[in-house]
């Protein structure tokens, strides 16, 4: 498979972009949620002590707004980290659920063919993808469909021919729309439809 009609950046990352982007706002709220518990307790014990030194060494307004300043930079601080945090795990998880949901979409595809009753193309993943091994086990399903197909066929073929030496008129063969012998199959039958 080539790479044409791939799309490039960010918005290649999304394959099957609602289920990813729901994941992924699961991924979120879950780190939104503890973020904000991090930085409610680490705020609140914080004020806490600002508070604290602001009573009992009594501090002029001067002293406290001074004091407020260097309580506010270690808050100012753990909330960049964690909204730098909220940020990466964000990407982590639109990338990781392109790994995963990539995968998906040819697994799904193939077995769409297996189910229509044809023999389903090579499901081809990136390195990076995840579900290597399903797909490699799946690959090896659509070879051994690919040859119970053409030994059917071939089977079709044979007992086509045998009429045919026997001097009877065989009935055509049938074979599905997308086998590999259909145009051996055509002219056989074209054949066969001239001698009778």
């Amino acid at each position: 498979m080539g790479n044409k009609g791939r799309r490039r950046g960010f918005a290649s990352w999304f394959v099957e972009p609602y289920k990813q982007v729901r994941l992924g706002l699961v991924i979120v709220l879950v780190n939104f949620l503890f973020a904000f518990l991090i930085l409610g307790v680490f705020g609140y014990y914080a004020w806490d002590m600002y508070e604290a030194v602001s009573v009992y060494f009594k501090l002029s307004e001067g002293e406290n707004l001074v004091t407020m300043q260097k309580f506010s930079v270690p808050i100012i601080a753990c909330a960049s980290l964690i909204v730098l945090f909220v940020l990466t795990t964000i990407l982590v998880s639109v990338r990781y659920t392109h790994e995963i949901y990539g995968p998906l979409v040819s697994i799904h595809r193939y077995l769409d063919e297996v189910l229509a009753g044809t023999v389903p193309q090579r499901i081809q993943l990136r390195e990076s993808d995840q579900l290597q091994d399903l797909a490699n086990k799946l690959n090896s399903v659509a070879e051994r469909l690919a040859a119970d197909q053409r030994a059917g066929t071939m089977i079709a073929v044979y007992r086509f021919l045998d009429e045919l030496s026997e001097g009877k008129h065989p009935n055509p063969i049938k074979i599905r729309d997308n086998d590999r012998l259909s145009e051996l199959v055509e002219k056989l039958n074209r054949v066969a439809a001239r001698i009778t």
